[in-house]
């Protein structure tokens, strides 16, 4: 893959874009198999929310995105919204744990 600046065409571009979404969707199914395996460790819906645990890690994210240049408040929003996601998904594993 080119770097943007050695880009000579939209296409190009687009192709990099196209194989680092590739790249970001395959981290995000990874990072979800981590957030699966945590619920071995996790007995209620408190674990499941963490609010503390939340509240660092997005504070961590926005000092990471701060330190390459990108907007906090974006990075803090994608993250609450895969942590929102993977919450609910936990809160359905936990459900069925207790049938």
């Amino acid at each position: 893959m080119k770097m943007p600046q050695d880009c000579q065409s939209l296409e190009e571009v687009r192709s990099a874009i196209d194989q680092l979404d590739q790249v970001i969707i395959e981290v995000i199914s990874q990072r979800r198999a981590y957030v699966h395996a945590a619920m071995d460790f996790k007995r209620s819906e408190l674990d499941v929310y963490a609010l503390q645990r939340q509240q660092q890690m997005l504070a961590a994210r926005r000092l990471w995105a701060a330190e390459r240049d990108l907007d906090p408040a974006f990075i803090e929003s994608l993250f609450r919204l895969m942590v929102d996601h993977f919450i609910a998904e936990e809160l359905a594993m936990l459900g069925q744990e207790d049938r």
